[in-house]
């Protein structure tokens, strides 16, 4: 079985100037939360890969959960007014500065096994599935295996 056969080709796909204010709205509005943003020249190759785990690195730095936890950030205002003011401050950051550019990735006419060996030794949920030109045709995860084997197996 192909990743081919599995795999979504409905992803989120943005150039590398794109601010991360624009692309937090964006996932603000959106009833299927993806986990993976890719970033993509304008050819739809692909150039990197910015995670949840990253847009929250960024939104929620460690400075603030710093004084969050020695209670210098008392109450629910006071931390959100804190959170807003580095969401100003990171609000035209290029997607670009944040992507992973090393992520790894799949092909299409790859064996789905070889996606779930990738997405569990890097501790990943999602892999981009590239062609042989690089242009992103989609992404395999780890739930959409699962799914594949639970209904196959």
């Amino acid at each position: 079985m192909q990743i081919a056969d599995i795999m979504r080709t409905n992803v989120i796909k943005v150039r590398a100037e794109a601010p991360v204010g624009h692309v937090l709205i964006w996932y603000g509005g959106m009833a299927h939360i993806f986990r993976n943003t890719y970033v993509v020249d304008h050819c739809d190759r692909l150039l990197g890969v910015v995670t949840i785990h990253m847009l929250l690195s960024v939104i929620v730095p460690p400075p603030i959960i710093e004084e969050a936890k020695a209670g210098r950030l008392d109450g629910r205002e006071e931390l959100l007014d804190a959170l807003r003011h580095n969401m100003a401050a990171i609000s035209d950051t290029s997607v670009g500065s944040l992507m992973d550019a090393d992520y790894p990735f799949a092909h299409p006419e790859d064996l789905f096994v070889m996606a779930s060996e990738l997405i569990v030794t890097k501790g990943i949920t999602a892999l981009p599935v590239i062609d042989p030109n690089g242009v992103l045709v989609g992404e395999i995860s780890r739930r959409m295996i699962l799914h594949f084997l639970v209904q196959n197996l």
